[in-house]
Parts: structure tokens; sequence; C-alpha cells
């Protein structure tokens, strides 16, 4: 399920995005340069994945990674799903 959620570039751009802070879809598609509806659509699969979290606060919705399924609760460079691990690179 995760590998699934993950395997577009465009969703990982998104989580090393968010591991800095929550974000709203908005934030993310100024961010990252990819259209609203893309963003949307990408949030979805991470958030149907159980990958993000939402919250909202006012009428904004702030995005946020999904620490209760890491197995390793730092999101520094690696991701850490106990059945596999993603290590984010910088560059």
């Amino acid at each position: 399920m995760y590998l699934k959620a993950l395997a577009d570039p465009a969703r990982i751009r998104i989580l090393k995005a968010l591991q800095g802070s929550p974000l709203t879809g908005t934030d993310l598609s100024n961010l990252l340069d990819i259209e609203i509806p893309n963003v949307s659509h990408h949030l979805r699969v991470l958030y149907h994945a159980g990958i993000v979290l939402t919250r909202r606060d006012g009428r904004f919705i702030y995005y946020e990674i999904n620490r209760d399924v890491l197995a390793s609760r730092s999101v520094a460079q690696t991701l850490d799903f106990g059945c596999c691990t993603l290590r984010m690179s910088t560059g």
C-alpha cells in the first residue's frame, strides 16, 4: 500500500516538502510548481494510504506527515514504514 502511494515522483517531492512543517495544498502548489488540482490528487492518494494527515484551521486545510505510520518517528532523511525504508536525498 505504501509503495504504490509513493510510486509517483511528485508524491515524493510533496513528502520532502512536508518534512519541515505542515503545509496547505496552495503552499505545496507554489513551492513545487505543480498545479493545484494535481497537488490535490497526490495529497488524496497519500491521505488514503495513511501517509499524511489533515488539520483544518478556519478555511485552510494543512497536510502533514503521519508520524504514527512510521516505525522510526524521525522523518529527517528517512521514512521507515516497517516493511520498507525510503531514504530522501537532499539534492
